[in-house]
């Protein structure tokens, strides 16, 4: 591929779903003549016409001409793009991102990375030093917001990290296609739980926190619960305990099934106090030493996408580069491994109708969440019907190594791209 000098050259893979959210911000800044959008693709728009018509009249109006169609290689031939975009489903991220590494591109993939270490060992092996980057991006912000909230108000040792959300997710959402809530598709690992990608930017952000406090952090044993209350193969309702040699613990309790909403956030407990950060705006309170809680002054998240597009050469965030996403990726999988398909939960759970959709929620589950959060430990039996799901186990020398086999090739992944 010719040298592509200071030439800022984007291929968007995956156009709906956060693909889509990805292409507004990038039209803006090809309207800014910041960034040439170049490609954009997705195997969908050549099936869909009507789909291709609206695509195309977006791009036509912020004055951009890329190719539009399903074959990523043919992009990267005729468009040779600086840096790719990639926000499809996580079973296929590997393969793109594989594709587009071996292109000489800088590689920006939505999150959840890659579901098998493996795979990311490959990616990491392949990308030889270019940007390579995964969309965790609440994660930076709410890291500097918890250092700068310890060194302001000192909690004392830190002794655990959670990571925890209640979402509402319609019946819609497990049947938009193939992939949602399973856990493999045609032998690809998918893991598509509550934690692992809807709640995936807890899980990040706590495990980042647990590392910057104590940079020796390593998973060392971990127990889990899966459960469901869907009749899906995944889970919709996971809580999760980690722990290292060295460092705080880390939990991570969530679920797609809530009877009442829990803005995903982390908390930060120490020997003298708590603080509390939500995701989505970063706000912070804080108490110390028995003191009623205050409210920090607000922050904002910056823009890891924009980041990534302008400066495709540059360094990776430290938090976003893909080296990092390892203790997520290892985690996810370990997880999976021990404690496998999720427990079937009473499927008598109340079901909710809200504009026109059925959402199943199970009721009592943000009540055990909060408490479970609160408390330090995992949903008890009392709270939740989880039966004999729990599963403890220790790693040691676990390298990633799949109990369960699944395909890791690089494959044709045609009808799959799109999110």
């Amino acid at each position: 591929m010719s040298a592509r000098g200071a030439r800022r050259a984007v291929a968007l893979v995956g156009a709906s779903g956060y693909g889509r959210r990805h292409l507004d911000e990038l039209l803006d800044l090809h309207r800014a003549g910041s960034i040439e959008v170049c490609a954009v693709v997705d195997t969908a728009l050549p099936a869909g016409i009507g789909e291709l018509a609206e695509l195309a009249g977006l791009v036509a109006e912020s004055g951009a001409h890329p190719y539009l169609g399903g074959d990523l290689a043919e992009a990267l031939r005729s468009r040779e793009p600086t840096t790719v975009v990639i926000a499809t489903p996580p079973h296929t991220h590997a393969a793109l991102a594989e594709q587009a590494l071996a292109a000489g591109c800088s590689v920006y993939l939505e999150k959840p990375p890659v579901p098998l270490l493996a795979d990311l060992h490959r990616l990491l092996e392949r990308a030889s030093g270019r940007r390579f980057e995964v969309g965790f991006q609440q994660t930076p912000a709410v890291v500097a917001t918890v250092t700068d909230a310890l060194l302001a108000h000192p909690l004392g040792a830190v002794e655990r990290i959670t990571g925890f959300g209640a979402l509402q997710r319609p019946d819609s959402y497990y049947t938009r296609s193939r992939w949602a809530g399973r856990l493999e598709l045609d032998g690809r690992a998918v893991f598509d739980g509550a934690l692992f990608n809807p709640l995936a930017h807890v899980v990040h952000a706590a495990l980042a926190i647990a590392s910057s406090i104590d940079p020796a952090w390593a998973l060392d044993s971990l127990e889990a619960q899966l459960g469901s209350v869907r009749a899906i193969q995944c889970d919709d309702l996971a809580a999760v305990g980690a722990r290292s040699i060295d460092g705080p613990e880390v939990f991570a309790i969530g679920t797609t099934a809530a009877d009442r909403v829990i803005e995903p956030s982390v908390l930060v407990v120490g020997e003298r106090g708590r603080l509390r950060v939500r995701l989505r705006d970063l706000a912070t309170t804080v108490s110390v030493d028995g003191e009623d809680p205050f409210e920090l002054p607000p922050r904002a998240h910056g823009s890891a996408l924009r980041a990534a597009v302008l400066d495709p050469h540059g360094p990776a965030d430290p938090l976003l580069e893909a080296a990092a996403a390892e203790p997520f990726v290892r985690l996810v999988s370990a997880v999976v491994d021990t404690v496998g398909e999720p427990v079937a939960l009473a499927r008598d759970s109340l079901a909710l109708h809200r504009d026109g959709e059925r959402l199943v929620t199970l009721p009592g589950i943000a009540r055990a969440i909060e408490s479970a959060v609160d408390d330090g430990h995992l949903l008890t039996d009392g709270q939740v019907a989880l039966g004999d799901s729990l599963r403890r186990t220790r790693l040691g020398e676990w390298n990633g190594r799949m109990a369960r086999s699944y395909d890791d090739s690089v494959a044709t992944i045609a009808g799959e791209v799109s999110s």
